[in-house]
């Protein structure tokens, strides 16, 4: 806890468009909220707690939009036995952004025996936006991370899609120190993403995965089963060298990567801890 803390100062002497640093402890058998710290354009929600006793906490980004030269930093810790579920309150929209880009880079520290669970609202990116993202985990091996995300070409006045000039999202999980898992989206418009072996004439594109103890193969192979009557969109899931599963699904909307998604959580969720899915609201 020392070097995370020692994280937050250093972080904040810098200077973010938006800042957010959050600790979550298990004390008394419950989830609470212990440090929270938010700065600039974002903000959080007060938790609400579902009948399980999970807090949900809601982010909020209060200027609108992402703009050239935007820099953001989250910084999150769930202590021993807590548990958080993170969520955004709507979609992150990257404007024209042609000299320095927007930067976004999230820590995420889960304890022995924590539980972290994000999901993502969409990115949007707008004409000539270019937007890098990094997502850093550490966690131990008796901890759990869930995280989607889903990212759609903006709307502009002639129609046509995919006029950003670039997306970077790279997610590094450490386990216990070491690097598991490394994966890194690069869409770059100029390169033709409807080719083959990229998007394949799909307009939008979702990310999931899911780190527990528990995930097998005979979890991997229910959530296929179950993804069988889900005609509209394609996708891939595969085990990870770690205790894990990760997904990347193609569709033309985000509705129909959410409702995969949905599928996924569903299965993981009744299989994994006999659990309904979370009732991601936004009010």
């Amino acid at each position: 806890m020392d070097t995370q803390r020692g994280l937050f100062g250093w972080s904040r002497g810098m200077t973010y468009t938006g800042y957010l640093e959050l600790t979550v402890e298990k004390k008394y058998n419950r989830s609470v909220i212990s440090n929270s710290f938010f700065d600039g354009v974002l903000k959080i929600t007060r938790p609400t707690y579902l009948p399980e006793g999970l807090p949900l906490l809601t982010l909020i980004h209060v200027g609108g939009g992402y703009v050239d030269g935007d820099s953001y930093k989250t910084e999150v810790v769930v202590g021993e036995g807590a548990k958080l579920a993170l969520t955004t309150q709507a979609s992150t929209k990257i404007y024209k952004s042609l000299q320095f880009g927007v930067r976004q880079e999230m820590d995420y520290f889960l304890q022995a025996g924590s539980e972290l669970l994000v999901k993502q609202d969409p990115l949007i990116a707008y004409k000539d936006a270019q937007f890098s993202q990094v997502t850093n985990v550490y966690m131990e091996q008796t901890s759990i991370f869930y995280y989607t995300d889903i990212i759609t070409p903006g709307w502009s006045e002639d129609g046509k899609l995919f006029q950003y000039k670039n997306i970077s999202s790279k997610l590094k999980l450490f386990i216990d120190g070491e690097l598991q898992v490394f994966d890194h989206q690069l869409l770059m418009p100029g390169e033709n993403l409807q080719k083959l072996m990229q998007l394949e004439g799909y307009t939008h594109i979702g990310t999931l995965f899911m780190i527990h103890p528990q995930v097998d193969e005979n979890l991997i192979e229910k959530i296929r089963v179950e993804l069988r009557s889900v005609n509209h969109s394609r996708f891939g899931i595969s085990a990870l060298s770690a205790k894990g599963l990760s997904m990347r699904a193609l569709a033309f909307s985000t509705p129909e990567i959410e409702e995969v998604f949905s599928v996924c959580e569903e299965v993981i969720r009744h299989h994994l801890e006999n659990k309904e899915k979370i009732e991601w609201r936004k009010w």
